[in-house]
């Protein structure tokens, strides 16, 4: 009596690819088009089905990955400041003295908008778009933002070491020279011009030098 072969294992839908993979492949495609639509048409023109149509996904599809257009928003953001806080720690790392971590946070920070405009466009309107629009900032505010403490804690070692004199708190040297970063980076955006990073060179180095010299008052009666 021969006995039977053994039977082939079954597979399943989609067997031999990583778990989740499909889905993240997807998300891949999705934040990127959102952050796109919202840098450009803001938080209430921007819609589901605009987002679908651009990832090339139904309406009812794009629900299944968020149930509200405001869980888009925060996923969307936690994906565009995902893209810098690698570049920053890579300076951190790299970089001897406060010095040149800043400069070079704020160049690394320039070349990515130069790459894809859109990351400035989206990160610079949500302090707006919270104002605007209750649901967004029911889930953004009071969320742990890793990234500006990342930064803080970067100002607040410099001082320490005494290698910045301002005794302003780590928080509000963070919103003055990243802020002044991305208002420069805001403005490039609107003028569509092609680079940021002149610009932001400017900027180091009115951070790192006065902008302005002290008058010679010698020979005057003041």
């Amino acid at each position: 009596m021969t006995s039977k072969p053994a039977a082939k294992p079954k597979r399943g839908k989609g067997a031999g690819r990583p778990r989740g993979s499909n889905r993240e492949a997807t998300l891949a495609r999705i934040l990127p088009a959102a952050r796109h639509l919202f840098a450009s048409n803001g938080y209430t023109q921007t819609t589901f089905k605009e987002v679908g149509k651009a990832v090339g996904l139904s309406h009812a599809a794009l629900y299944s990955y968020f149930p509200s257009k405001a869980e888009l928003y925060l996923a969307t953001t936690e994906h565009a400041q995902s893209i810098l806080r690698p570049l920053y720690l890579a300076a951190i790392e790299q970089s001897d003295s406060f010095k040149e971590r800043m400069a070079q946070i704020l160049l690394d920070s320039a070349r990515a908008h130069d790459e894809d405009s859109s990351i400035t466009g989206f990160l610079a309107t949500i302090p707006i778009e919270i104002q605007r629009h209750p649901e967004i900032a029911k889930l953004l505010l009071g969320r742990q933002n890793s990234t500006f403490e990342l930064l803080a804690s970067v100002f607040e070692e410099a001082q320490k070491n005494g290698e910045i004199r301002s005794m302003a708190s780590p928080e509000d040297l963070v919103i003055a020279i990243m802020g002044a970063a991305t208002g420069i980076a805001l403005l490039q955006y609107g003028m569509q011009r092609s680079s940021l990073v002149d610009s932001i060179k400017v900027l180091i180095e009115l951070i790192e030098a006065p902008l302005f010299q002290a008058r010679n008052c010698v020979g005057t009666d003041r």
